[in-house]
């Protein structure tokens, strides 16, 4: 009997630990996977803002770049030139731009920098981010008037994205816009 008295005992005792456990409800199993939906849905999209504010950032630095070069040539009545460069002292070939460019005053407009000729502004690397080509030429010069010497447009697109972001461009007319 003292068994059964002690069986008794440990039965009501499992009882109202049962009674006292409490679990999920329905209601807070739903509103917890929605938290998680939402959370989910914010985060993905993340990626494309990222790649959108990179690909900002890089066209707003050729835009102040090509204004910085106009508006410099007609300041100082001189030719002001552009050109790619990764050391910031001698002029690159080609037409992609990803390594840095320079800004240099060009009087005798002979595509490069020679002793003697400020450089106004070095550009960096874009760091392997996104590409940037120019589609005239290794070189885009201003004349003291700020008209372009050639046409031509800057891109500026991404080098591998997941999903298709449109390309920004900055158009440099005869017009000097």
């Amino acid at each position: 009997m003292r068994y059964f008295g002690d069986f008794l005992h440990h039965l009501s005792s499992l009882k109202r630990s049962i009674k006292n456990q409490q679990g999920f409800t329905l209601i807070e199993l739903l509103i917890s996977v929605v938290l998680l939906v939402i959370t989910v849905n914010l985060v993905i999209p993340m990626g494309d803002i990222v790649e959108d504010f990179r690909l900002n950032q890089f066209h707003q630095r050729v835009l102040s770049s090509v204004t910085l070069a106009k508006s410099e040539a007609i300041k100082r009545s001189e030719r002001v030139s552009l050109c790619q460069s990764a050391d910031g002292v001698t002029c690159h070939s080609g037409t992609n731009w990803t390594a840095g460019w320079v800004i240099f005053v060009n009087p005798n407009n002979n595509f490069t920098i020679d002793a003697g000729e400020e450089v106004l502004k070095i550009y960096p690397p874009t760091s392997g981010l996104v590409n940037i080509t120019w589609s005239n030429g290794q070189v885009l010069t201003f004349t003291s008037r700020g008209r372009p010497e050639n046409n031509g447009s800057f891109s500026v697109c991404p080098i591998a994205s997941a999903n298709p972001v449109p390309l920004r461009g900055v158009d440099v007319s005869a017009m000097g816009r």
